[in-house]
């Protein structure tokens, strides 16, 4: 059997997606910075509410706060090595092992393609990472019942200023 040892290639902190930030990783992240909250999320963080209809047209809106990006690339991303690695946030230490990852055979194909740690792996090496998937999803459950708890603020959560948030489709 072959384990997942990060290469720290970079290759997943760049390109189209973001890194969603929980509250925990905002106030642990600022920590590591000496920053307030309000300081860090002013300098390295962007406010988004990702939109989605359900059918029969009643549509959600979830708050979240992402890791700002710099030419398609992470802020924290230095000479394609992780900055901030020893205190990386939640979703950056779980991937890519997440719900989508095992459910979504397209994607998955394609990371083990491109990721030089998962080129290593054999589809059944696999399954030994499916329980970090499940501590995604109960992380993800976390999160929704905190913003059900504070009125979907993440002002009130954080005790911060967000801007206007930007607001992002999905399917």
């Amino acid at each position: 059997m072959n384990f997942f040892k990060c290469t720290a290639c970079g290759g997943c902190c760049s390109g189209d997606g973001s890194v969603f930030l929980y509250p925990d990783d905002v106030k642990n992240l600022a920590e590591n910075f000496s920053l307030t909250v309000q300081e860090f999320v002013d300098k390295y963080t962007d406010f988004v509410i990702l939109e989605s209809c359900e059918e029969g047209e009643s549509y959600s809106y979830l708050p979240y706060i992402v890791m700002k990006k710099k030419k398609n690339a992470c802020v924290f991303l230095k000479n394609k090595k992780c900055s901030i690695h020893d205190f990386k946030p939640f979703q950056c230490k779980n991937t890519p092992f997440v719900s989508e990852f095992f459910t979504d055979e397209e994607w998955r194909k394609f990371l083990m393609k491109n990721c030089p740690a998962l080129m290593k792996l054999k589809e059944e090496d696999l399954e030994q990472y499916r329980p970090l998937a499940q501590v995604s999803d109960e992380k993800n459950k976390e999160y929704e019942l905190l913003l059900r708890r504070n009125s979907y603020s993440l002002e009130k959560i954080l005790e911060v200023t967000l801007p206007e948030p930007k607001i992002i489709p999905v399917s």
